[in-house]
């Protein structure tokens, strides 16, 4: 009869021969789309950060042309570099105006980096713009 090798002596094993993560510097924001859903309400968010030894946390806002905050969300340890998001304006949709989604990458209370994108609240079908 074949011994079985316990789970534990494996995982111990294979992260003793992985190597040692580090970061040349911190991660930074690659791309940053804003797409409005057909109802306005919805705003569908993809960010692409550069890769990260240890995870970041991600901050996401969508402003009005007041500044107003219309929805938010923070997002603890992310461990992707892109992250594909819906947010949910809190407000009525204003057709047209144009919006702000503000991104804050932070790790132990440090800022690493900010992107802001400007976007007007109209909706338009990603498909046809990548040719899928």
């Amino acid at each position: 009869m074949t011994e079985m090798q316990n789970p534990e002596e494996i995982w111990a094993a294979a992260l003793g021969e992985a190597p040692a993560r580090h970061e040349d510097r911190p991660p930074v924001f690659l791309r940053v789309e804003a797409w409005p859903y057909p109802d306005l309400r919805r705003i569908w968010v993809r960010a692409e950060m550069s890769p990260f030894a240890a995870h970041p946390n991600l901050e996401l806002k969508i402003m009005d042309e007041s500044g107003q905050v219309v929805s938010s969300m923070f997002m603890v340890e992310v461990r992707d570099t892109y992250q594909s998001v819906t947010l949910h304006l809190r407000q009525e949709p204003e057709a047209g105006k144009t919006y702000h989604l503000g991104l804050e990458l932070t790790r132990d209370e440090a800022l690493l980096d900010t992107h802001t994108l400007p976007f007007v609240l109209a909706f338009r079908d990603p498909n046809s713009l990548t040719g899928v």
